[in-house]
């Protein structure tokens, strides 16, 4: 299996690392990304200090990220290698309660999930995405 350097922080307030890591297969509703550019926002903080409730660490922060699917996990429409996408702080929606049928998917009462706090980010030269948190990044920009 392949490996893959990352920045994390080990523990809350702990300092940033630059480790290897193996690179993740994705699983049933997942894709992985081979990440090109990761922007670093303030909010890199809550999982530098660890003021975001429920932080598991280590953790690898980064929410702003841009890169190609590599692989994609079982029952995954819509999605293919090769494609450049996009991935936010949003990471991802349970597609079931009041606030997902309405289409407030932001406001999901059963899945709180913020990419580079609750799962690893963009910090990385792979990454794990759930499908319905990633936007398709046209060729021309």
């Amino acid at each position: 299996m392949s490996t893959m350097r990352v920045v994390q922080v080990p523990r809350p307030n702990g300092p940033l690392e630059i480790i290897e890591r193996q690179v993740p297969d994705p699983a049933a509703g997942q894709v992985r990304i081979k990440v090109q550019a990761c922007g670093i926002c303030h909010s890199d903080t809550l999982t530098k200090e660890g003021t975001f409730p429920g932080i598991q660490y280590p953790r690898v922060p980064g929410h702003e990220v841009v890169g190609l699917i590599d692989a994609v996990g079982p029952n995954v429409p819509g999605w293919k290698p090769g494609q450049r996408v996009g991935v936010g702080w949003h990471g991802g929606q349970c597609g079931y309660c009041g606030a997902c049928r309405r289409g407030d998917f932001f406001a999901c009462e059963t899945a709180t999930r913020v990419t580079g706090i609750t799962s690893d980010g963009g910090y990385a030269g792979y990454m794990i995405a759930r499908a319905e948190a990633v936007a398709l990044v046209p060729e021309e920009l």
